[in-house]
């Protein structure tokens, strides 16, 4: 292999890796409806005196633990790459014209490294012709987020590209006191913008998942109804961060009520990824309550995803009570479209009414699409209701 080749390899990595940081939490529906209102309103970017971070202090992301037991390198901070305009001027352009993804992405790295406060305006014109939903636009503005705070998020609130959300949870992540008591200062209708509150959000979860939790706990006693997936995102924030037993530890700290039954059920779905079995003796530590329950439901949905025969074979070790009932609602659900004459079968034996018809509908139609005229035969010999039965056929059609 040329040294050329293993120049440009070296590169590719450093320039692969900086797209993981602060990329995971800018991606999926939660952050896209965090730029649901497009409109910038004065107010949010309305402020007194700059609380933000002083110029330079840049804290990274914590390193997952699978890229810390993967030996993924530390970048280190925005700005230890010295950029002459001319050069910033160069790699924009390799930017705008390359028709090379490689090339692009060592440029976008060389960029970001040497991002500071002073060149930040001109950096930022070098993406300009990027989507504001695309992972570099919000990359780089997490990076300045995080460097300069308020300003930033000043500047975003000026600006008709999606900037705030991004820029505000840099700054959370690098100095969430500061960027929470600017929060605060706002009006009520701009703590309401999807933007700063997602920001919120993705920032202090990256950095804190205390603080987080309590930003979410404030949300949902001020009526928010995104309280509860904030409280999604922060549990897979820490799971991702720690190993599944310290996550559960932080789901028990959690005030209980709505946001716990969330962070609870969430983390037994990661908690099961890892190892389902282990997942489901902690949940059958718990309290008696709907966490817990909803807590089997998703380690079981898991777990029938990575090995559907040992899922089931506890399951029949199981006594009745609602968490078997939510453990075997969410096993059937994973395996319906695959196995759904073993899906009525097990749906059947839950011992709610209401869940259980609700599970047959949904496994029944399963199985109506996979093998009508199996289908037909299971329905004729079920003793199911002739409104389950209807549900499961759908308006119109015949058995």
């Amino acid at each position: 292999m040329n040294k050329a080749l293993i120049i440009h390899a070296l590169w590719a990595v450093v320039a692969i890796t900086s797209f993981v940081v602060g990329a995971q939490y800018f991606a999926g529906d939660a952050m896209t409806a965090a730029h649901g209102d497009s409109g910038k309103s004065g107010g949010a970017g309305a402020s007194g005196g700059s609380t933000g971070p002083v110029a330079g202090a840049y804290h990274p992301r914590p390193a997952s633990r699978n890229s810390r037991s993967a030996g993924v390198p530390d970048l280190g901070e925005p700005g230890r790459v010295n950029l002459s305009e001319q050069g910033i001027k160069s790699l924009g352009n390799i930017l705008q014209t390359s028709n090379n993804p490689i090339e692009r992405r060592i440029a976008f790295a060389k960029l970001l490294e040497g991002l500071t406060v002073e060149n930040a305006e001109l950096l930022r014109e070098q993406i300009t012709h990027m989507s504001s939903d695309s992972p570099e636009w919000k990359d780089f503005h997490y990076a300045w987020g995080a460097l300069a705070g308020q300003s930033v998020v000043e500047f975003g609130a000026k600006s008709e590209q999606k900037d705030m959300a991004a820029a505000f949870s840099g700054w959370a992540s690098a100095n969430p006191q500061a960027a929470l008591s600017w929060f605060n200062s706002q009006s009520t209708e701009d703590q309401n913008r999807r933007d700063l509150k997602w920001g919120a959000v993705y920032g202090l979860a990256n950095t804190d998942p205390r603080v987080a939790t309590d930003f979410a706990m404030q949300r949902l006693e001020m009526g928010d109804k995104d309280a509860g997936h904030m409280m999604n995102l922060i549990a897979r924030a820490v799971m991702k961060s720690g190993s599944p037993e310290e996550a559960a530890r932080w789901s028990a700290s959690v005030p209980e009520g709505k946001l716990r039954d969330v962070a609870v059920s969430q983390v037994a779905r990661g908690y099961a990824d890892e190892d389902p079995s282990k997942a489901v003796s902690w949940l059958q530590t718990l309290p008696e309550g709907n966490g817990k329950a909803l807590g089997f439901g998703m380690a079981f949905s898991t777990w029938a995803a990575r090995d559907a025969e040992a899922a089931g074979n506890h399951l029949n070790q199981m006594n009745d009570s609602p968490e078997r009932d939510s453990a075997v609602t969410g096993f059937t659900r994973r395996i319906a479209y695959q196995n759904p004459r073993a899906a009525v079968d097990w749906a059947s034996t839950i011992t709610d009414p209401k869940m259980r018809n609700e599970t047959l509908v949904h496994s029944g139609r399963a199985y109506l699409r996979k093998d009508r005229e199996a289908a037909r035969q299971w329905l004729a010999s079920s003793n199911l209701s002739a409104e389950v039965q209807k549900r499961i056929i759908g308006p119109g059609k015949r058995k």
